[in-house]
């Protein structure tokens, strides 16, 4: 802002109101002089670095009309430029008040973002993971009985088509959302826990002979914790196919007062948990949600996890 704009005009008030002033008032304890003018002319001039010392600018003018007033001088003016100062003042602390709230805004957007691009990145892994690790399996399969047992082969191609039309719904959908990202994320209407059995099924149908248990009452649970649910389950499922080398495993759905667990174990190696595997993505689905999910070797071998997730 130029602000030789306000500080000029102000000037001009007070020079030439303090000058009729004492034209005025003949009877003054102190005439105008030198001193007299420089008190004047001192706020003004302070309010041309109004811009970048707004509160040095407020105490030079007070000052000098502190002092012109303490002197004697014929009353005049010379609080013009108090008043502006503080109106300065005023208008940059409102336009510092904006400025801060725009980037905290700009903060909290980013961060929103972040998150949403968190969590379509655990989806994919979570989803895409699953169903290419069917897809390598069931091609292993079919490779291996592809000339001896050419029937098993239609199975495990036909299991391959169904897990890469699924992987490409939710590759589909991820990039719908990455290009609209105001629009809610779409979610089918069965997703959540209703799918759990249909993804027991695929585990079964790629060769591991896999369990599920549903204890308790079941009940409408909130979508978030699900989404979790199912989520946790179907990554530590996609783990013992890869890497435990089990031959079964059982998925434990349990219904509880205001919580919900899943609980898979499998008969393979167990051993201590490789980082990577997608675990800490488990945990933070769970903790997320004010849970908790726990894994590593079970008392009798093999290895659980284990999620306790509120609902």
């Amino acid at each position: 802002m130029p602000w030789a704009l306000i500080a000029v005009p102000v000037a001009l008030v007070q020079i030439f109101g303090t000058l009729g002033a004492a034209r005025a008032q003949p009877d003054a304890a102190h005439h105008l002089d030198r001193l007299a003018i420089v008190l004047v002319l001192a706020g003004p001039v302070a309010l041309l670095f109004a811009g970048r010392f707004p509160r040095t600018v407020i105490g030079v003018t007070m000052a000098a009309a502190a002092a012109y007033y303490t002197l004697g001088y014929p009353p005049g003016p010379i609080f013009v430029s108090v008043i502006a100062a503080l109106f300065l003042w005023g208008r940059r602390m409102r336009v510092e008040r904006h400025r801060a709230r725009q980037r905290e805004e700009a903060a909290d957007e980013e961060r929103r973002a972040g998150e949403e691009r968190l969590r379509i990145a655990q989806e994919l892994h979570d989803v895409l993971a699953h169903h290419i690790s069917l897809i390598n399996v069931q091609a292993g399969v079919a490779l291996h009985l592809v000339d001896e047992r050419p029937e098993q082969t239609r199975e495990a191609l036909a299991a391959i088509k169904t897990a890469s039309k699924d992987a490409l719904g939710s590759l589909r959908a991820a990039l719908d959302l990455l290009r609209n990202p105001g629009e809610a994320a779409p979610r089918s209407p069965t997703a959540g826990l209703a799918q759990l059995p249909g993804i027991v099924d695929s585990v079964r149908a790629a060769g591991l002979d896999v369990t599920l248990t549903v204890l308790g009452d079941p009940r409408e649970v909130p979508l978030p914790t699900q989404l979790a649910a199912l989520r946790i389950t179907q990554e530590s499922l996609t783990n013992t196919l890869r890497h435990s080398g089990a031959s079964t495993a059982a998925v434990t759905l349990e219904y509880r007062p205001g919580d919900v667990v899943v609980t898979v174990t499998d008969d393979g190696r167990g051993g201590v948990p490789v980082p990577g595997n997608g675990l800490s993505g488990m945990s933070e689905r769970a903790t997320a949600l004010g849970g908790a999910c726990s894994a590593g070797p079970a008392p009798g071998g093999g290895f659980t996890v284990r999620a306790e997730l509120p609902g």
